[in-house]
C-alpha cells in the first residue's frame, strides 16, 4: 500500500524552527539517514557543517534570472501557477539549485480531498479550498524543480538589478529550510571536507516549501514533504495579543 497523503491546516509559531530541529533529529535516528556520532569523523563533520552553512545562506544567481509566463506545476494537493513575472533561482549548493524568488502575478490552488480536511482548511481561509493570488513567493526544494521549469523560461533583460534588490531577502529566507535540506543531502557527502557535486539518489525524497505574499491572506506558507506523515499543509503566522 502507498503512503496516504494528509492535508492539514496549521498556525506556525515562533517555536516552529525548534520543532523542526527535534523532528529532523528524531527522523534521522529512526531512518538512519545520518551517521551515528560514533561513526562520524572530523572530516565528515566539517563537510556537513560546510553544507549546512551554504544551505542557510544561499543567495540568488544573476545568470539564472528569467521571465516567467503561464507556467504551472503541482506538488501533492496544491497547484501553483506563475502567470506573469520574474523569477531568479539560487546559486549552486554542491551542484544543486535549491530555491527561487518570484515577483509578479501568481496563483495557488489547494483542494483538500475530504470533508474533514475541507473544514480544517476553512479555519485558515474561510473557505473549503485555498485559492489565493500572490505577488511574491520564495520557493525552496530538494529536487529537479529548476531543471523541469527551465525550458519554459526566458532570460530576463536586467538580471543584475533584480538580484540586487531581492538577494538579501532570499538569503534570509534560506535559513528556514536549511536543516530539512541537510537531511536530504548529508548522507551523500564525501568523507573528506572537499565540497563536491551531489549525485542524484535512486529514490529521492521530495520537498517544497513556498512562502508567498498573498493579495488577500497576506504572508502564508505551503509545505509538501514526501517523507512526512502529513505530506501537505498550509499555515500562517498569527498575532495574538500583539505576540506572534
Amino acid at each position: 500500500m502507498g503512503v496516504a497523503t494528509a492535508y492539514v491546516t496549521k498556525v506556525i509559531k515562533e517555536s516552529f524552527s525548534w520543532l523542526i530541529v527535534v523532528w529532523l533529529l528524531a527522523t534521522a535516528l529512526v531512518c538512519g539517514c545520518w551517521a551515528q556520532p560514533a561513526q562520524s569523523s572530523p572530516q565528515s563533520n566539517r563537510a556537513a557543517e560546510t553544507l549546512y552553512l551554504q544551505l542557510r545562506s544561499v543567495g540568488l544567481e544573476k545568470s539564472r534570472v528569467y521571465k516567467a509566463r503561464d507556467i504551472s506545476f503541482d506538488r501533492g494537493a496544491f497547484h501553483i501557477t506563475l502567470d506573469d513575472g520574474t523569477i531568479a533561482f539560487t546559486e549552486d549548493v554542491m551542484g544543486r539549485v535549491t530555491g527561487a524568488f518570484f515577483e509578479g502575478d501568481g496563483e495557488v490552488l489547494v483542494v483538500p480531498p475530504d470533508q474533514v480536511e475541507r473544514a480544517s482548511m476553512a479555519l485558515f481561509t474561510g473557505a473549503a479550498i485555498l485559492e489565493e493570488r500572490f505577488v511574491t513567493a520564495y520557493f525552496r526544494f530538494n529536487d529537479d524543480t529548476f531543471t523541469r521549469l527551465q525550458p519554459a523560461l526566458i532570460p530576463a533583460e536586467d538580471p543584475q538589478e533584480f538580484v540586487s534588490q531581492r538577494n538579501e531577502t532570499a538569503r534570509n529566507l534560506a535559513q528556514t529550510d536549511a536543516l530539512r535540506l541537510l537531511l536530504s543531502f548529508s548522507r551523500l557527502l564525501r568523507t573528506s571536507n572537499v565540497v563536491e557535486p551531489i549525485p542524484e539518489p535512486e529514490n529521492p525524497d521530495r520537498m517544497l516549501h513556498v512562502r508567498a505574499q498573498g493579495r488577500k491572506l497576506g504572508m502564508f506558507d505551503l509545505y509538501y514533504d514526501s517523507g512526512a506523515a502529513e505530506q501537505v499543509w498550509a499555515g500562517q503566522l498569527k498575532s495574538v495579543g500583539g505576540v506572534n
